[in-house]
């Protein structure tokens, strides 16, 4: 039987008002989205995400105190799971990884 695995990435969410934080932080410190050097990157990072936390928590708020793109997410590959079964000779799986918050790619594999 042949073993498929399908992997949905999207950027995450916190999960919680508590999570806010750390996840503009990793946001912020992705060096994609801020082109600085390291330490800089960081102190920015830092920054913005300490700056933005209560604006970014009372948006939550406003609809049930976190993200809901990993419950959306893990309803596709739900949906995209039950949709590839049915062939006899194919296992297919999908997983979920985030990019900002979890579960992280390391997550994800070892899933």
């Amino acid at each position: 039987m042949k073993k498929i695995a399908i992997v949905l990435f999207n950027l995450g969410g916190p999960d919680q008002p508590s999570a806010v934080r750390p996840f503009l932080y990793n946001l912020f410190y992705d060096p994609a989205i801020i082109g600085l050097s390291t330490p800089w990157r960081q102190i920015l990072a830092v920054f913005i995400a300490w700056r933005r936390n209560k604006v970014a928590q009372a948006i939550y708020a406003k609809i049930g105190g976190k993200s809901p793109i990993l419950e959306n997410t893990q309803a596709q590959a739900k949906a995209l799971e039950k949709t590839l079964k049915g062939n006899a000779d194919k296992e297919t799986r999908c997983f979920v990884s985030m990019r900002y918050w979890h579960p992280l790619d390391g997550e994800a594999v070892k899933q």
